[in-house]
């Protein structure tokens, strides 16, 4: 059984992701600034997977011994929250979300997360039940919440709005990419497996006694024009959450 780690300094990750001193802290001089760090990590993360970045590589790509680089980031734990926070940073460059009407701004929210996972598909795979809080993250919650200020809504419920249209927006996105892997480790396009598989399909429907699946499934298909489409669902989703909250705003 490996040996337990040491936990992180919560205060250490707070300084690094905030760019501030860590009271009482002491070492050699840095050569590197946490956003050199960051960025490094992130190509890394980019090039491969979020289990390909280590502090061996991230020093490599510094230029730094590997050891120098636990002046910057106590473990890789720092490592993730570094690239996480630095990617959230890449958002709504232009300081608001876009959009005349709240329904606008939050079409924009869902489609910019969407675009962001598309550029870092690693942060798919990060667990975030305990937010980053550094700047970029803080940022990015902060924007959101612009969003849908002042509309009618309570705090509370500003709160778990922005977080049921991330959620659906990362959601779509999952299914996007579960559908890319699939297409790219079978060598086929899902058009080309259900016609490679539609002499059996077919026998299949004909004994079926599910004639409901049956029927919504051929439709759902015709109407998406492929068996899954992300951006479909992406859309009907964000639909019905406008209109939930235009209703809890004529009825609260």
């Amino acid at each position: 059984m490996p040996a337990p780690t040491s936990p992180r300094d919560p205060a250490r990750t707070l300084a690094l992701l905030w760019g501030v001193a860590t009271p009482g802290a002491r070492g050699p001089q840095q050569s590197r600034t946490p956003a050199e760090v960051a960025r490094a990590a992130v190509g890394l993360a980019d090039a491969g997977t979020l289990e390909a970045l280590s502090m061996r590589r991230v020093a490599a790509a510094l230029g730094l011994g590997t050891m120098s680089l636990y002046t910057y980031v106590q473990n890789k734990d720092d490592l993730v929250d570094l690239v996480v926070d630095h990617a959230y940073g890449e958002l709504y460059p232009q300081g608001a979300v876009p959009g005349d009407t709240w329904p606008e701004r939050l079409r924009e929210v869902a489609r910019a997360n969407v675009a962001l996972v598309e550029r870092h598909p690693w942060l798919l795979d990060v667990d975030l039940a305990r937010p980053v809080l550094g700047p970029g993250e803080t940022r990015k919650y902060d924007l959101e919440l612009r969003a849908v200020d002042d509309v009618g809504l309570g705090d509370v419920e500003m709160d778990a709005t922005v977080t049921l249209v991330v959620s659906h927006a990362l959601a779509a996105a999952r299914r996007a990419r579960a559908a890319r892997l699939v297409a790219e480790t079978s060598g086929q396009t899902d058009d080309e497996w259900w016609e490679a598989n539609a002499p059996v399909l077919e026998a299949i429907a004909d004994m079926s006694t599910y004639t409901v699946a049956a029927r919504v499934g051929s439709a759902a298909g015709e109407a998406q024009q492929a068996p899954y489409s992300a951006s479909a669902e992406l859309e009907f989703g964000l639909g019905r959450i406008i209109a939930g909250i235009e209703a809890l705003l004529a009825h609260p």
